[in-house]
């Protein structure tokens, strides 16, 4: 055998083994990294007939552009509506479409899915394009715009909610910050994580500093026709007490035959529905089933986001036996009958802010200036962008939770419009928007004070401000404290000093006394020492 048959048949042994074995983990390694991370099928299926009309309805021309307040303050093409919908039709179609199919289909081989993939242009989206797109849905308040300037009358709200429900079925939303809202939810049944029993600590509060009279009636004791719904904002955030206080006053001092549920008031779900959540519906059946148990004509709310979730939502879920309405919308209609009147007048120069849920989702755009009207002294100057183009103030439709930064600035754009008609007081008909234009206004330092419209109707009907006059009465009571604890100190003063000057007499008189001097007796001495003798 030769040199050369040997080396064939016996081949030199690999010197470096351990070097070929880290070669080939570092290369596992990078196909691993390389590797498309699986995406997970958005369940367009879900989808009714009507949405899907919708989403190729979408004519491109970029009017919502132009509207968008989240644009506005965020201009990233991604955001505007026009953009959600190619990029959700993008993905539908890698997922779902007709290429999707043959390219995902084991009978096609990979050659011929490499040059239909090069013919086509069809490319897999990536589970990074798909959480973008889900950022950028969410980056959203659903406050409509984009639906009233839309060419194409497309549904966009219930649209976007539609899709984020699609997208929290898949386990891609919500966002890790508004995660927190629909654990506080579930669990306290409320979105500010508060105790339940904490619902109605405000009325005690109030009870306790005289600004109401007696605590809300309760509707399941006095069987009240009307009830009261106050939703969780009004109930749990301090800053926006005022809401509730006045609405009280104001159905005392009507003798409106009304009653609140208490510590059995539940969220309305409405934080659920907006962000995609399917546990809203089990929250509406279980108020649906509460509210028709009570046997009421009416149910009112002074928040916008609850009347227009009880009105408009609820009623896909199951049959309210009730009529729904605003506060403001039940105070206009007592104002027509004659029932409600303004005796005195409230003189302020106020604007007023369309809120979302209850002017374009609702229509309900009359009834807060009809009552703004009726009160004598109280000046609307209106700011430009009023009743459908009202400029949202961002709080809604979990944009609040996952971007508190946008809706900040979004407030304060809304907050410097109202600065811009001369008004000294910024009104709406909604604790969310109280509380979203408050941001603004602190953030900005603003001179313009936050109201409620009920403020303004428990002013005119009572003839002061509970709030006003229940500080001025605070404050009397305090200077009069103030001034017993003075008179008080002085009186223990006085008698501190009737103590030491009596107690000073004494040594006064000892000292006033004649002092013998040494070898002299006094007479007395002298007599006692003859009697001696």
């Amino acid at each position: 055998m030769t040199k050369e048959d040997k080396m064939v048949s016996n081949p030199p042994i690999n010197e470096t083994p351990d070097k070929t074995i880290e070669q080939t983990g570092e290369s596992l390694v990078l196909e691993a990294e390389n590797a498309i991370e699986p995406v997970r099928e958005i369940p367009i299926h879900k989808l009714d007939m009507k949405r899907l009309i919708e989403l190729d309805a979408c004519t491109r021309c970029g009017e919502c552009l132009s509207w968008c307040p989240v644009y506005d303050q965020d201009a990233k093409e991604d955001l505007i509506p026009r953009r959600k919908i190619m990029d959700f039709l993008r993905i539908a179609r890698s997922q779902n479409g007709f290429l999707a199919g043959i390219m995902k289909s084991d009978k096609v081989g990979d050659t011929l899915k490499g040059v239909i993939a090069k013919v086509c242009g069809y490319k897999e989206i990536t589970k990074e394009q798909v959480e973008e797109f889900v950022s950028n849905l969410y980056e959203c308040s659903t406050c409509g715009q984009c639906e009233i300037v839309c060419p194409a009358h497309i549904d966009t709200v219930n649209l976007w909610e539609e899709l984020r429900r699609l997208i929290v079925m898949a386990g891609y939303g919500p966002l890790e910050p508004q995660k927190a809202l629909r654990k506080s939810v579930m669990t306290f049944d409320n979105p500010w994580q508060q105790p339940r029993a904490g619902r109605t600590k405000w009325s005690r509060r109030a009870k306790k500093d005289k600004l109401i009279a007696q605590e809300p009636r309760e509707i399941k004791k006095t069987k009240g026709k009307v009830l009261l719904f106050f939703g969780c904002t009004a109930s749990y955030d301090a800053n926006v007490k005022q809401v509730a206080i006045n609405t009280i006053n104001i159905l005392e001092a009507l003798n409106i035959d009304y009653g609140v549920l208490g510590k059995d008031e539940k969220c309305c779900g409405s934080v659920l529905l907006r962000m995609g959540d399917p546990e809203h519906k089990r929250l509406f059946r279980e108020n649906i089933d509460q509210f028709n148990s009570l046997g009421i004509d009416t149910l009112i709310s002074s928040c916008s986001g609850c009347f227009k979730t009880i009105m408009q939502d609820y009623p896909k879920v199951g049959k309210l036996n009730f009529e729904v309405l605003h506060t403001v919308e039940f105070l206009a209609r007592l104002l027509k009958t004659g029932e409600l009147t303004f005796p005195h007048p409230v003189n302020k120069d106020v604007t007023y802010h369309d809120p979302c849920h209850l002017g374009r989702a609702t229509g309900g755009f009359d009834a807060p200036r009809m009552i703004m009207e009726a009160i004598p002294g109280l000046n609307l100057i209106e700011m430009p962008r009023n009743r459908e183009y009202s400029r949202c103030c961002g709080a809604g439709g979990g944009l609040k939770a996952g971007f508190p930064d946008i809706q900040g600035r979004m407030a304060q754009r809304r907050v410097k419009e109202a600065e811009e008609t001369g008004a000294t007081e910024l009104v709406s008909c909604c604790p969310f928007c109280y509380q979203g234009l408050q941001v603004g206004i602190s953030v900005s330092e603003s001179h313009i004070v936050m109201k409620d419209l009920s403020a303004y109707v428990a002013q005119s009907l009572l003839g002061y401000d509970v709030f006003e006059k229940a500080a001025k009465e605070a404050e009397e009571k305090k200077q009069a404290k103030a001034k017993k604890k003075l008179e008080k100190e002085a009186a223990e003063a006085k008698k501190k000093l009737e103590k030491e000057a009596e107690k000073k007499r004494p040594e006064e008189n000892i000292s006033e006394a004649p002092i013998q001097e040494d070898g002299q007796a006094s007479s007395n001495d002298k007599e006692l020492a003859g009697t001696d003798k």
